[in-house]
């Protein structure tokens, strides 16, 4: 199963006291598993760019050995047609995340974030490391 990682999840490494869950579940999960959402890399560079310490540098040098998921043609094509069904029902949605969601929909790929409720109803699969175990 391949795991699309959401910027929450990458980045709790980053945290003082990260959880020891998450950080369970990126230990057990194999390398070959694990895709970067193309936008999770820009906010990644956007908050190095914004404090870039030598961890933080580190960090993103570390997340740029990870295989970035692509967002082409029918990632495109499935966020327009998704957004268009969720703003008809009167949702809000956040860009960043229906990005993340139309790349697993295309790919069949499981979205790994804490905030499931954000992704709920946009026909991904979901794992929440924070609360769950592979």
């Amino acid at each position: 199963m391949i795991y699309l990682l959401d910027t929450n999840v990458l980045s709790e490494r980053t945290k003082a006291r990260p959880s020891p869950a998450v950080m369970d579940f990126l230990r057990r999960l194999p390398a070959a598993d694990v895709r970067v959402p193309a936008i999770a890399l820009g906010e990644i560079k956007q908050g190095v760019q914004s404090n870039p310490t030598p961890e933080l540098c580190q960090f993103l040098e570390d997340v740029l050995t990870l295989p970035v998921a692509p967002f082409d043609e029918m990632e495109a094509l499935v966020w327009g047609e998704m957004t268009a069904e969720v703003l008809a029902r009167g949702r809000t949605l956040y860009v960043r995340d229906s990005l993340i969601a139309a790349t697993a929909r295309v790919n069949a790929w499981t979205v790994a974030t804490r905030n499931v409720g954000d992704f709920a109803n946009l026909g991904v699969r979901l794992f929440n490391p924070f609360t769950q175990r592979l």
